[in-house]
């Protein structure tokens, strides 16, 4: 499956802390999101409602999604999602 880059619009090459901060989060506490991320992360945001940026979305997908795996697979199950 080709990863199609969907971004929204860049604002000046300014980040939006907030957007990022809730993507991060979310693979942290969303197995089918991370998942869905680790194949396409454009895909997934949009999906979600999540509007990264181009630049967003380059930051983000520079991450070793695994690093968050292993940490999720720490969390306590009561903040997690479930599918």
């Amino acid at each position: 499956m080709q990863c199609i880059n969907i971004c929204a619009p860049a604002m000046g090459g300014v980040m939006s802390q907030d957007h990022v901060e809730r993507v991060l989060g979310r693979m942290l506490t969303d197995d089918d999101f991370r998942h869905r991320a680790s194949l396409c992360l454009a895909e997934a945001c949009k999906e979600e409602g999540y509007l990264l940026n181009e630049k967003e979305l380059l930051s983000v997908g520079k991450f070793d999604i695994s690093l968050l795996s292993s940490v999720a697979g720490r969390l306590d199950g009561s903040i997690k999602r479930y599918s």
